[in-house]
């Protein structure tokens, strides 16, 4: 199951999985079943892990603490956006989603790192979307230790300034960029350039979604051509990992690190070789700041 539910104490700063499973009648049509108001002093929270949302279900929990924990406006843990990446496409994979999740009467969404801000663009006023960053991810992880002694961020291509600079500024590091050719006929992938200035020394990649890692090896191809002695690490928020990602990123990355967005009452989704940074204390600390408490009935 995707979807989880939570309730959230902000005296206490404590996550507890409340209950409540989505089920189905015979006819396959949905239904939330189990749920307890929230206790007093906390707030509803679902936590959606992966690409897909029930809309359906995620409608059914926010009507049920509409009317029985006095709950207008409940939040969803979302960490990844359901079809955030067809934000160009003809269908508007990602306006329609935004929608649809709007509609259940969600009030608060909390994210990681969405591939772009055209997502959050379309949830329309009652619906207010916070984003976790790479940086503030990558700020309380490991990779700040000075150990590391990072030389610069690499960003893959200028889609990916913006979040691999705020990691840049937050390592204290230059920003390198690098770039993707494409078939000006097919508009597909057709090479890799590596990044203007680069030399020896350690860098850290960073991206938002890993799938096969095809990607990032061509990019490594291409660095390790012009520099040899350049050590590469890879950050990803989203480690989907899917195919032949380890025979692509193994041979070419040092160290792989991508944050943990599994649920709290969930096992955790990422593979062993994968470095994981927990995602639960920043969602804690967004929690903090809009999360109204029910209170004692």
């Amino acid at each position: 199951m995707s979807l989880s539910f939570h309730t959230f104490n902000r005296d206490t700063r404590q996550f507890y999985p409340a209950a409540g499973a989505v089920e189905s009648y015979p006819g396959g049509d949905i239904a939330v079943r189990h749920l307890q108001p929230a206790p007093a002093g906390s707030v509803p929270v679902a936590w959606n892990a992966g690409g897909t949302l029930d809309y359906a279900a995620l409608a059914q929990w926010v009507a049920f603490h509409a009317a029985v924990s006095g709950i207008a406006a409940p939040i969803l843990v979302m960490p990844y956006l359901p079809s955030a990446r067809g934000d160009h496409d003809p269908t508007a994979d990602a306006q329609v989603s935004a929608r649809l999740t709007a509609a259940t009467g969600i009030g608060h969404v909390i994210c990681a790192d969405p591939h772009s801000p055209i997502w959050a663009e379309h949830t329309g006023w009652d619906t207010a979307v916070h984003t976790i960053t790479a940086a503030d991810l990558i700020g309380g992880s490991t990779l700040m230790g000075a150990h590391w002694e990072w030389d610069a961020v690499i960003a893959p291509d200028k889609g990916a300034v913006d979040r691999a600079g705020a990691v840049a500024r937050v390592l204290g590091v230059p920003l390198l960029t690098a770039g993707k050719a494409r078939d000006a006929a097919t508009g597909k992938l057709s090479g890799f350039t590596a990044p203007d200035g680069i030399g020896a020394g350690r860098f850290l990649v960073v991206d938002d979604i890993c799938d096969g890692g095809g990607t990032f090896a061509g990019l490594a191809q291409v660095i390790a051509a012009a520099v040899p002695k350049a050590e590469l690490h890879l950050w990803v928020t989203h480690g989907l990992f899917t195919g032949r990602w380890r025979e692509n990123l193994a041979p070419h990355y040092v160290s792989i690190t991508a944050a943990d967005t599994a649920a709290p009452s969930e096992p955790a989704a990422l593979p062993p070789e994968v470095r994981a940074v927990p995602l639960l204390p920043a969602v804690l600390d967004a929690l903090i700041h809009f999360a109204a408490p029910v209170a004692a009935h």
